[in-house]
């Protein structure tokens, strides 16, 4: 009945509807991390009373109390969306830890309530990234999915962009006060958009992860091979036509190809568990380039704002401004994703972390205030953002393609519940242990250690990641194997 569906049905629950609202959801997530990326280290001084020695070492802890309730939200967020009826509610309440997050950073007078909003800062992350992913991936089919984290990274991209650079800006020119005008405005706009997707309940999907039309015709044939509709009652026969046609409805509906009921199997059958992906090399790379690429961008805002305000003699509008150059790359997010659908991930990931070793080499070159210093690190910085988001993708993509991959081979093996938001939950953990490691490691290193050895330290780590990840991730999709198979 036309007449009884909300307003706007047929957009808010269409797969670009989905796909724009996880964005805008990234965006203002990466934006607000990214706008008090510039604003604490004076923040510590003016508002807390740290002293300036110190600034480093508690930005340091600032990022690390991030990283560390982004690891412990992404299992909690994991496993309430595969068992919730509806993901948008996990979603919801990231936003509600993001909306606190933000109040707390502007009455924040102590070290106490900074370490609090950086908290839930990492526990709105775990949100947005675990079930927003998850969503995206129940509403996109297979063989676009990558293209579809590509999207998701053009959000990253204006967040990391645009906060950093909107941050130092408003913060030198409206104070301290006036620069959370836009992430406030932003979260209002946020809230409306989380509520206005139209959301099936999860159990009128069965619970179905991801758009894997290969693995139901797989199912569907070896359910006919066991039992023939010639051989069946006119009742039984009756009885799967109606369950045929309810399913129609609803992939019509969902723009899926998800069945609403699995054919029976015959016996018990033991469901696989997200432990069983793990047995497979290609989800544990894709958590351990993930942890790397997390150190990398960790560091990176660790220690650049600091040490081009030291070498350069920048404010901290200049400061965030750098970090243009690592954001510009990511608008490239798209056509990685294309080129990683039709190609694999081996090869873009193992390129991207041996650029990612040679930049971070030859950061060490950087060490004065001249001309020369500053298009190096420039330079330096465009390439370590394109390795970045290379890496993201890849990855995002990988944890997507182990599902459905696992389903392909193994049809039914995860019975009604698909561990898709807890696979993104590994993910989302791997990033956070990254995010936990990178400012302890960065920081300490180039307090104790200095520029040059930190730079060469994190340079020898992409170098020694290149190697298992160009030998063993993951090649071809399955599903581009299967459906030549079927087209031959």
């Amino acid at each position: 009945m036309e007449s009884t569906k909300p307003w706007l049905h047929k957009i808010r629950a269409s797969e670009s509807f989905v796909v724009i609202v996880v964005t805008i959801a990234i965006f203002t997530d990466v934006f607000i991390y990214g706008m008090v990326v510039p604003i604490i280290p004076v923040a510590l001084v003016e508002r807390v009373g740290a002293r300036e020695e110190d600034a480093q070492y508690w930005v340091s802890v600032l990022l690390a109390v991030y990283g560390a309730t982004l690891l412990i939200g992404s299992p909690l967020f994991g496993w309430f969306a595969d068992h919730s009826r509806y993901r948008k509610l996990p979603f919801v309440i990231g936003l509600l830890a993001l909306g606190a997050s933000t109040l707390l950073f502007i009455v924040a007078r102590s070290m106490v309530l900074l370490i609090i909003a950086r908290g839930l800062q990492g526990f709105s992350a775990a949100g947005v990234w675990v079930v927003g992913l998850a969503i995206v991936v129940d509403n996109v089919p297979p063989e676009r999915v990558g293209e579809a984290m590509g999207q998701t990274t053009i959000g990253m991209t204006w967040g990391f962009l645009l906060g950093p650079t909107i941050g130092g800006i408003m913060y030198e020119r409206l104070g301290f006060y006036g620069t959370f005008m836009i992430p406030v405005a932003l979260i209002a706009l946020d809230v409306i958009l989380r509520f206005a997707i139209i959301e099936v309940p999860r159990t009128a999907q069965n619970s179905g992860p991801t758009f894997n039309s290969q693995a139901i015709d797989s199912q569907a044939d070896a359910y006919n091979t066991i039992i023939r509709p010639e051989s069946q009652s006119p009742q039984a026969r009756n009885t799967c036509t109606g369950i045929e046609q309810h399913c129609d409805e609803q992939t019509s509906l969902l723009r899926s190809s998800t069945p609403c009921a699995r054919p029976p199997r015959l016996g018990k059958q033991k469901h696989a568990t997200i432990f069983s992906l793990l047995k497979s090399p290609r989800l544990p790379l894709a958590c351990m380039a993930t942890i790397v690429m997390a150190v990398i961008t960790a560091a990176l805002e660790t220690t650049i704002p600091l040490y081009v305000m030291e070498t350069f003699g920048w404010s901290s509008g200049g400061a965030g401004l750098i970090f243009v150059a690592s954001s510009i790359p990511s608008f490239a997010g798209v056509l990685i994703g294309r080129f990683i659908d039709r190609i694999g991930v081996r090869i873009p990931a193992a390129l991207a972390f041996s650029a990612s070793a040679c930049a971070w080499i030859l950061m060490r070159l950087v060490n004065k205030n001249t001309t020369a210093d500053i298009i190096l690190l420039t330079a330096l910085l465009f390439i370590l953002g394109l390795a970045v988001v290379t890496v993201e993708v890849t990855a995002m993509t990988e944890a997507s393609q182990v599902v459905g991959d696992y389903e392909i081979e193994n049809p039914g093996a995860f019975g009604e519940k698909s561990p898709v938001a807890q696979t993104y939950a590994l993910f989302n953990m791997a990033f956070a242990g990254g995010q936990l490691l990178g400012p302890i490691l960065a920081g300490a290193m180039r307090v104790r250690a200095g520029w040059a050895a930190m730079t060469l330290v994190l340079g020898v780590l992409c170098a020694v990641t290149a190697v298992p990840i160009g030998l063993f991730s993951g090649a071809w999709p399955k599903r581009v194997e299967v459906e030549a198979e079927r087209d031959g």
